[in-house]
């Protein structure tokens, strides 16, 4: 019989065993009966006929095992009836059963949501074509100590025309959020987009084909007028009609004809979420693409030849560097350096997902703990019936095996219910890290992870069951009997599960005091950081984007519209200033441009030219913000196009380029143009983190002709954002009725958002250290209780002989308590150890703060004293009568 015969027969007896039982019932029967009557013609006398037919079958039962041996599938049949009886054991115990698997449940699922993010973000390549291939390209100008910058469009142009070593290089505008508003489209209103502006290589660079319709081309380029949709705009506008392709889309105020769509589900390699709506050619038509090699803002991305690799391509583009700075002298030293793709995308994130994955694979450790303490409980009370079967010719074999497969049938449905939670859980990873880790919004349970799932489970009921099992295997069955079954305390083996129980304890409370150590260590780094002075006023300012089409409104419009929609702000009850800026302070680098004092005693030398942070502000901006004007004035009517340019400095930058001498008067060159400073303005961060910067402020009147700045609102109320948002929206539409309000959020908000990874870790550390407190209290719960109860005779003699209750609730606390130091202790050596992890997420907090740490073991400390003070009670409520009887 070949091989695949035999599997094709094993499998055909284990399915039909019962038929297969009743045919040997029947055939044993038939047999039984023939030999009957052949002993009855030999006039054997019936009563010894019975005895006879059975011993010349070698007895029915031994029959049958040979039989069943000879399907070769007795070890599938007896697994089965296994299965079977452990579901029939654990349905006795609800409690326990629904208690282990919830707790399989939380470490299983928590642990598999957690993988998927590290995968989807770290392990998986990126989803374009040969990802190995793909690089991005950093600025680098060694003479003004800038490194990893934007690219300028003139080096660009000049690396994608000189560079061998690559197949194509694309250039992306993703300095800050690009948007457009879509309106006049089927008679819908007015809609922002997220547009991503990128040259013609984009697509043929990520080896991403377009679902329908064509990529761009040299003309688009030119042009500037073609638009290729998303799948999801295309459906939501066009209802996925193909005839869509040549079309018209009108986004602010402008027709772009539609040359193409995107595959569905494709995501930007280098945008955070990578959801974009819509993608626009660069226009880089000779003579209208900015000439000025200083001005830094596009995204580089390039695909190698084959055989290329990183360090020949480097070179390459240093040798050509060096041709660039001979061309522009003022810039010569300026390079540029090559990084992988992929690391470029996700090299901030990882050390957060590894700390979580730490995390989660710790957590899960405890599951295990706890779920064995479970165990190893459970097979003590059931000692008595382990004792009988091995009286009655059960093997050490059969009774392990009876348990291993309650802990794999317990592990099955807890890998079941983790799948449920894997998926909540991944629900909440994604919306609390979606917009702060790269890649996380392609978040989904694929079936590796399955596969990573089951094999958890399956270590699960290994671990779990395996010391429980072989504890009751080799168990012996006349000290358990004498003892009146279950856990003798006298016994040796009693005192052995006793001390094996404390230490799993033990070590939970270990594994939860470096979780609460670590969300500690987070909780006051964001503690830290809530409490630094930004300069700012955040509580109860509204912010949102107000875009105004250069179709529409050119620089005049725009500049008084902008003033328009502040004082029409203003005008609502309970809002007390109004204003806009080009980014909304404390949330990040912006404009980094030279600031050069022109008058003063630094004027003409290197100290009087430093980089400064520029922003473009109208309305009462400095007023709905809190930033103080420490000297001169804030921007006024007066400050018109035809007057002469005005900016207000900051206090550092003041002190820097006129000290001793008062800035107000004093000329500085700003945005290549000479400005009169007319107000000083209190120190602002540039980012949530507390980063200073120098500040040059610029009015939007007297700026709006260099650029359609897309100005941030801020709205300060004496009530919530939330409670004047339809008042503004209703401005804003009475404004305009095609005016979009985009994103708008409470200004505290939007300087959150800078540190989001930290909150994302923050929180779900937070949720794993809750977690682990609560299995770490359950576990000293369970064991403490369980304790008590083998040691009920004990306790009552006690009290009959004239113990206090306080003595034996004091007893009981104590034991309790030294597992929780001992845990303590331990955990504090293991939170030492992973502090180096933590390190780079913490703000202005030492990784082994002494008061953190003393706090995490209060923590324990009390929830410890919770967990053993149930037990502690319920021993000294004994009575000695009822006990003793």
């Amino acid at each position: 019989m070949s091989l695949f015969s035999d599997v094709v027969e094993r499998l055909r007896a284990l399915a039909f065993r019962r038929q297969d039982e009743r045919d040997l019932d029947n055939e044993l029967r038939f047999h039984l009966e023939m030999e009957a009557e052949e002993m009855r013609r030999k006039g054997i006398a019936p009563q010894e006929i019975r005895r006879r037919t059975v011993l010349a079958l070698g007895g029915v039962d031994r029959t049958k095992e040979e039989v069943r041996d000879a399907t070769g599938v007795r070890w599938l049949s007896d697994a089965w009836d296994d299965a079977r009886f452990a579901l029939r054991v654990l349905r006795q115990r609800p409690t326990f059963t629904v208690t282990a698997v919830l707790t399989l449940a939380l470490g299983i699922g928590g642990t598999t949501a957690v993988f998927s993010a590290v995968d989807a973000v770290l392990i998986k390549p990126l989803p374009y074509g040969q990802p190995g291939r793909l690089v991005r390209l950093y600025y680098v100008d060694t003479r003004r100590k800038i490194d990893g910058s934007f690219v300028t469009p003139v080096h660009y142009l000049a690396y994608r025309d000189g560079l061998k070593s690559f197949e194509s290089l694309a250039a992306l505008n993703t300095y800050g959020e690009s948007g457009g508003d879509i309106t006049g489209d089927e008679g819908r209103g007015a809609r922002r987009i997220h547009v991503l502006y990128v040259s013609r290589d984009y697509f043929d660079v990520l080896r991403s084909p377009l679902a329908a319709g064509r990529p761009f081309d040299a003309q688009d380029e030119v042009s500037g007028r073609a638009i290729v949709l998303s799948d999801a705009l295309w459906r939501d506008r066009f209802h996925r009609d193909a005839s869509a392709m040549g079309r018209t889309l009108t986004m602010n105020g402008v027709p772009y004809v539609i040359t193409g769509v995107m595959q569905p589900g494709f995501t930007d390699p280098v945008v955070i979420g990578g959801a974009v709506d819509a993608w626009i050619p660069i226009d880089l038509a000779p003579g209208r693409i900015p000439s000025n090699v200083d001005n830094h803002y596009m995204t580089v991305i390039g695909r190698l030849r084959p055989g290329v690799t990183i360090t020949a391509a480097q070179a390459e583009l240093d040798a050509l560097g060096v041709r660039l700075s001979a061309e522009y002298p003022h810039t010569k030293t300026v390079g540029a350096v090559l990084k992988p793709l992929k690391e470029d995308v996700v090299g901030e994130s990882s050390r957060a997902l590894q700390l979580m994955l730490a995390a989660a694979f710790a957590v899960l450790l405890l599951v295990c703990v706890n779920v064995a303490n479970l165990l190893l409980v459970r097979g003590s009370e059931r000692g008595r019936e382990f004792a009988l079967r091995g009286a009655l010719g059960a093997g050490e074999t059969r009774i392990v095996r009876q348990l291993l497969m309650e802990s794999l049938v317990l592990a099955l449905a807890g890998d079941v219910a983790g799948l449920v939670v894997a998926q909540l859980a991944m629900r909440g990873i994604v919306a609390l890290g979606g917009g702060s880790i790269p890649r996380l919004t392609a978040l989904s349970l694929d079936p590796r992870i399955l596969g990573f799932s089951i094999l958890i489970s399956s270590v699960c009921a290994i671990a779990c069951g395996l010391v429980p099992a072989m504890r009751a295997g080799r168990s012996d069955p006349n000290e358990t009997l004498r003892g009146g079954g279950g856990e003798s305390r006298s016994s040796t083996d009693g005192r052995s599960h006793a001390r094996l129980r404390s230490l799993l304890v033990v070590a939970q409370v270990a594994l939860a005091f470096v979780l609460v150590a670590g969300a500690g260590l987070l909780i006051a780094s964001v503690r830290r950081l809530r409490e630094l002075d930004l300069g700012i006023r955040a509580e109860n300012v509204l912010t949102f984007e107000l875009h105004l089409p250069e179709a529409r409104y050119d620089s005049t419009a725009r500049a008084r519209t902008y003033e328009e929609v502040a004082h029409r702000l203003e005008a609502i009850p309970g809002v007390s200033a109004a204003g806009g800026v080009s980014k909304l302070p404390a949330t990040g680098q912006y404009n980094i441009w030279g600031a050069e004092a022109l008058s003063g005693p630094l004027a003409g030398t290197k100290s009087a030219d430093v980089p400064a942070e520029n922003r473009v502000v109208s309305g009462d901006y400095f007023k709905a913000v809190g930033i103080q004007i420490v000297s001169g004035r804030a921007f006024n009517a007066g400050d018109v196009p035809s007057a002469p340019r005005r900016v207000i400095v900051s206090q550092s930058l003041a002190k820097r380029i006129y000290p001793g001498v008062d800035p107000i008067g004093q000329t500085i060159s700003a945005g290549d143009a000479t400005c009169l400073i007319v107000g000083v303005a209190n120190d602002v961060s540039v980012d949530a983190e507390g980063r200073a910067e120098d500040f040059v402020y610029h009015p939007h009147a007297q700026f709006a002709g260099d650029r359609n700045w897309a100005l941030a609102q801020v709205v300060a109320a004496t009530t919530s954002p939330e409670a004047i948002e339809a008042d503004v929206r209703r401005v804003v539409t009475a404004t305009d009725p095609e005016l979009v309000m985009h994103h708008p959020m409470s200004l505290a908000e939007a300087i959150g958002r800078g540190e989001g990874q930290r909150t994302f870790t923050l929180r779900l550390l937070a949720s794993f250290a809750a977690m682990s407190l609560g299995l770490a209290a359950l576990g000293l719960f369970g064991v403490l209780s369980y304790g008590v109860k083998l040691r009920r005779r004990e306790i009552a003699i006690r009290v009959a002989l004239g113990a206090e209750a306080r003595a034996i609730r004091r007893m009981v606390l104590r034991q309790g308590m030294s597992m929780t130091g001992i845990g303590m202790v331990i955990g504090l050596v293991g939170a030492l150890a992973a502090s180096r992890l933590m390190a780079s997420l913490l703000f202005r907090v030492s990784p082994v703060d002494p008061r953190i740490l003393a706090s995490a073991a209060c923590c324990l400390f009390v929830v410890g004293g919770l967990a053993a003070y149930l037990p502690a009670s319920r021993a000294s409520s004994v009575d000695p009568r009822t006990a003793l009887q």
